[in-house]
């Protein structure tokens, strides 16, 4: 493959996980708010999410090879030797792709980890947690309309996450 489509690949790969990282924060935060005064210990709310997402994300891939976010641009992941991951070897790769690929999506430091594992995958055609869990990704065809409910749902998320406070109110008021 060339730079210029390893690059369109590791563009992907970002914003499917981006995708995930905001679904399952979403959902997270939905099942976080039931539980009384979580978000008043902000270290144990921050780890417990981290577990949250990466274990989402290892069932998701362990049971269907993929997650939301990669579904929706094609990308399925395989171990070198086998079709389909087990849920620890799953859970093994995505630990090491949110450390290493995104520093635990730590607000804007995780874009210079994101940068560099683009460039070491346009540079080897695999990235740390990929070589270290000995999977690799397989593209399929992904339609135009795929992408566009890609971003119509990515924009969705977002805007539930972002008024999600304003948004438990209105039914609170409802009741």
């Amino acid at each position: 493959m060339t730079g210029k489509s390893l690059s369109k690949i590791a563009w992907l790969r970002f914003w499917a996980r981006m995708f995930d990282y905001f679904l399952f924060g979403f959902i997270f935060l939905v099942l976080a708010s039931h539980i009384p005064n979580f978000e008043q210990y902000p270290a144990i709310f921050f780890f417990v999410q981290i577990l949250f997402l990466i274990s989402s994300e290892a069932m998701f891939i362990a049971k269907t090879g993929t997650t939301p976010g990669k579904k929706f641009l094609g990308i399925h992941v395989v171990g070198k030797n086998v079709r389909t991951l087990s849920f620890k070897k799953a859970w093994y790769r995505t630990f090491w792709a949110y450390v290493k690929g995104i520093w635990l999506g730590l607000p804007v430091v995780m874009f210079v980890p994101a940068w560099f594992s683009k460039k070491r995958f346009i540079q080897d055609g695999t990235t740390i947690w990929d070589e270290a869990a000995q999977t690799e990704i397989i593209l399929s065809p992904s339609n135009f309309f795929r992408k566009v409910m890609f971003v119509l749902v990515f924009l969705l998320i977002m805007f539930l996450i972002g008024n999600y406070s304003l948004l438990q109110q209105a039914m609170q008021q409802a009741k």
